[in-house]
């Protein structure tokens, strides 16, 4: 019965995940346990599980005796997010050369950001999530514990401005070919590549 109920608080985490990114769901907005729970089929207690689950990876807020809501940021706080993120995918990327690690999973999410470009009704929530795998592979390749766990705590599969706004063909091209760069950097050792990804992350403070 357990595996079930995780299997349910999967499937309703992923969904709601989707919605959010998507923008289905838009910031602010309250989201319904009776809803969740008619429409997967089960009762609120998996239903509140998996929104406990989401508001720890920063997606929704939990206000008691109120509800649940697609949670907000600040300018402020995407700018201070992306200042910390610049400093720690630099020494990601200095501890992936170092260590010499296999970059076949950050290649494949290279060779899925180009089918998506290359596909006239391309997927912006897909092209997102592989921009977002890109940068979350370097800091796993990095192998250090403390790193990822600072990282996590940015939350920045919940920053919306930084992987899922909507953004031009020209924009995801651009995109990509910057992510292209950055993969050849860390392929040639060239420590040019610390430099690169922190100005590659520090222009994005500003929208």
């Amino acid at each position: 019965m357990s595996n079930q109920i995780s299997n349910i608080q999967t499937e309703i985490c992923s969904a709601v995940q989707k919605r959010i990114r998507t923008g289905e769901y838009k910031v602010g907005e309250k989201l319904s346990e009776n809803l969740l729970a008619t429409e997967f089929n089960c009762s609120r207690m998996p239903v509140r599980e998996a929104l406990k689950h989401l508001e720890q990876d920063g997606l929704v807020v939990i206000q008691p005796k109120s509800g649940t809501y697609v949670r907000d940021y600040t300018q402020e706080e995407i700018s201070n997010a992306l200042e910390i993120r610049a400093y720690l995918e630099a020494l990601a990327f200095a501890l992936v050369v170092e260590k010499d690690a296999d970059t076949s999973v950050m290649e494949e999410q290279i060779e899925k950001m180009a089918a998506c470009i290359e596909n006239e009704n391309f997927d912006l929530a897909t092209f997102g999530e592989c921009h977002l795998k890109f940068h979350e592979t370097m800091i796993v390749l990095a192998d250090n514990p403390f790193l990822q766990d600072l990282y996590n705590k940015l939350h920045l599969n919940a920053l919306q401005k930084i992987f899922f706004d909507p953004m031009t063909k020209e924009q995801m091209i651009f995109t990509h070919r910057e992510h292209k760069k950055i993969l050849q950097f860390i392929k040639d050792k060239n420590p040019e590549g610390e430099q690169y990804i922190k100005m590659h992350l520090w222009k994005r403070r500003t929208p």
